[in-house]
């Protein structure tokens, strides 16, 4: 009985030094080895005992759990933190995307992962990236109606499978992921903003029951970060589009003829041409007609600069109604062919305003490169020296620089 007694102390003894190991890193501590000391306790110690240390085994559970919560719960938020800083400063959407798979990686296992966006009315929707395994196979698109995506985007509900054997078996349910390799959980949430929905977010793991409730709420609210991340780089996008077109014309503007003509000149080892040109009756019409009818003018001029433009060559309103025209690989006689369209289109199409037939003349300049300048500023240079010989010379003619 003495002996027993002592077996008992000794084992009391060792599971108060595991005890206190456990607690010192009890975020790390397996959930079945404290089952496995709960049944060796039941084989060693009496009943009494057993139960205080069966109760204590409970708190160190209670414990881990909550530690375990908490510290997901400092990742979680410093992820969104990470969300916020990264999306405030980049309007690249594949960048957004990416770090967005990033992120939701340091929390939750995402063997798999997709973010796909829908707008109302489309056939298609359109998945930017799809990862399997580390592999981006996006973009890919996938017809509305079909797929457990179609299925979130209509009811605007999470889904969440567990394992396989919850898995609906309607062809128009299967899960999206790699034939190769399947997953086992999958949760696909709604994109949201606002009340309009924008897509899905999905993380799938190839472990059944990989995810809890948390994960769910994670993707939530990553994916409204997403989302409004990726309306925000789009706006950006198009503002800074419109900063490069002219809003009366449709043209591009100044600032994109700047851009184009510098790209143009550091790409091309070919030559470049450009064309300048001026109306000559803009003040007359402003003044007879108002100013409505010169914008009227203004516009004309440059349908005729659409026409003849084509897919080669870029018209701009470069400021007020002087516009530009730029030809890369355009010999001298193909740009001088090319203001006799301008003018022809000009002469077939006059401006028509009180009942009165208003023709539209305009004085051209062209220069060259690199026969006339070499450097973007001295091309624009040449050009301009060219037009204003035009004007000059008596108004509504051409000058090329080098014979002007």
């Amino acid at each position: 009985m003495h002996e027993n007694n002592a077996v008992r102390e000794a084992y009391a003894r060792h599971l108060l030094e595991r005890y206190s190991g456990w607690l010192s890193r009890v975020d790390a501590v397996d959930q079945e080895e404290i089952e496995a000391v709960a049944r060796e306790i039941d084989e060693v110690l009496a009943t009494e005992d057993g139960m205080r240390h069966k109760e204590l085994l409970k708190k160190i559970s209670e414990l881990r759990d909550k530690v375990s919560e908490m510290m997901w719960m400092s990742e979680h938020m410093k992820i969104l933190h990470d969300l916020s800083h990264i999306f405030a400063k980049t309007f690249e959407e594949d960048k957004i995307l990416w770090k967005a798979f990033e992120l939701v990686s340091r929390v939750m296992r995402a063997d798999a992962f997709f973010i796909a966006f829908f707008d109302e009315g489309d056939s298609e929707i359109r998945i930017p990236i799809s990862i399997d395994n580390g592999i981006n196979y996006g973009p890919i698109t996938v017809p509305y109606g079909q797929a457990m995506i179609s299925k979130v985007i209509e009811t605007r509900q999470t889904i969440h499978i567990r394992t396989m054997k919850d898995e609906p078996s309607e062809p128009e349910m299967i899960r999206w992921g790699s034939p190769e390799i399947d997953t086992n959980t999958c949760i696909f949430v709604p994109l949201m903003l606002g009340n309009q929905i924008k897509g899905v977010i999905s993380a799938q793991s190839y472990r059944e029951f990989a995810y809890k409730k948390e994960h769910e709420e994670l993707l939530k609210i990553i994916g409204f970060q997403v989302a409004s991340a990726i309306e925000t780089a789009r706006l950006y996008e198009r503002m800074y589009q419109m900063s490069f077109q002219d809003e009366l014309t449709g043209l591009a503007n100044y600032r994109a003829f700047h851009r184009d003509l510098e790209k143009l000149l550091g790409e091309e080892s070919s030559p470049v041409a450009l064309i300048m040109l001026d109306s000559d009756s803009l003040k007359l019409v402003n003044d007879h007609f108002g100013h409505h009818a010169g914008d009227e003018l203004i516009r004309r001029i440059a349908e005729a600069m659409k026409a003849v433009a084509g897919r080669e060559n870029t018209a701009y309103r470069y400021a007020g109604d002087e516009f530009m025209l730029l030809c890369p690989k355009a010999t001298m006689k193909e740009a001088e062919e090319k203001v006799r369209a301008i003018r022809d289109f000009l002469r077939m199409h006059p401006l028509l305003q009180d009942n009165c037939c208003i023709p539209i003349a305009v004085s051209v300049g062209i220069a060259r490169f690199p026969d006339d300048s070499d450097t973007a500023d001295g091309l624009k240079r040449a050009a301009d020296e060219a037009l204003y010989r035009s004007k000059r010379r008596g108004k509504n003619c051409t000058t090329v620089y080098a014979t002007g």
